[in-house]
């Protein structure tokens, strides 16, 4: 995802602190529509395809495309010895013809873990996201009480009067964005029954090239107290105060 702009909302000036008010006003002005627009849209964006939708779309393609060798796919196949040694020219050939089918017909074949992986996915990015917008909202509407703790385990920073720091404006904003368009990119691909031409997914093929789930997936905090991992997109960044708190407690224990 791009990098957002913020110069436009607040230039070169001196202030560090504005009214809370103003993260709805940046947000909407990104996104281009209201608040609770915002929320509805993110509430309906669900992967709607089904299995079988999938699987009578993948079948029409491949009788369209490689009717040939959808017939010799569905034709039953000649017996052959279970000792490779007796076999004929024809059945060798006909057995190399066997192999190479198998390689073209994967295009055709539904693989359920796929259609899974974008559901897993989305909810992840969708419950982030409305999470982050219920943060925003509450704190637009000054309603702090309800998310003081909250906002300190995030180290958001309110002045005397309720006005929030600039940093923590971009800190909040940045990752709410970003799941937004992450999930509207994960349903479009999802819905997209041309998608399951080209993309498969199974648990098979993960831990064999030694992945585990926990890496195709974000996570779902909104927040990794980590120094190496705490800028992750799509999680609130750390602030300046928790990267020199973690920075200290790693230097405690170097001396251990």
């Amino acid at each position: 995802m791009e990098n957002l702009n913020f110069e436009p909302y607040f230039g070169d000036t001196d202030i560090q602190y504005y009214d809370s008010k103003y993260l709805i006003t940046i947000l909407e002005n990104i996104l281009e529509n209201k608040l609770d627009e915002i929320k509805n849209k993110i509430n309906n964006t669900q992967v709607m395809v089904s299995k079988e939708q999938i699987t009578e779309y993948l079948e029409k393609r491949f009788a369209e495309e490689n009717p040939e060798l959808k017939s010799r796919i569905e034709s039953p196949k000649p017996k052959r010895s279970r000792n490779v040694a007796e076999w004929t020219d024809e059945d060798i050939e006909a057995s190399s013809q066997e192999f190479a089918d198998s390689l073209s017909v994967a295009r055709y074949y539904f693989e359920p873990y796929t259609l899974e992986y974008f559901k897993r996915y989305s909810n992840i990015v969708r419950n982030k996201s409305l999470l982050l917008l219920s943060i925003i909202e509450k704190l637009g509407n000054k309603n702090y009480a309800l998310i003081q703790d909250l906002l300190s385990e995030l180290d958001v920073q309110l002045d005397k009067n309720g006005n929030i720091l600039k940093e923590d404006i971009i800190r909040l904003i940045t990752p709410t964005v970003y799941n937004i368009k992450k999930l509207n990119e994960k349903v479009t691909k999802a819905n997209d029954l041309s998608t399951y031409l080209a993309f498969k997914m199974s648990k098979h093929s993960l831990y064999k090239d030694d992945i585990s789930e926990g890496e195709i997936y974000p996570t779902e905090l909104l927040q990794i107290k980590n120094l190496y991992y705490g800028d992750i997109k799509g999680n609130i960044p750390l602030s300046n105060n928790q990267k020199a708190e973690l920075e200290d407690q790693e230097r405690k224990l170097m001396l251990f």
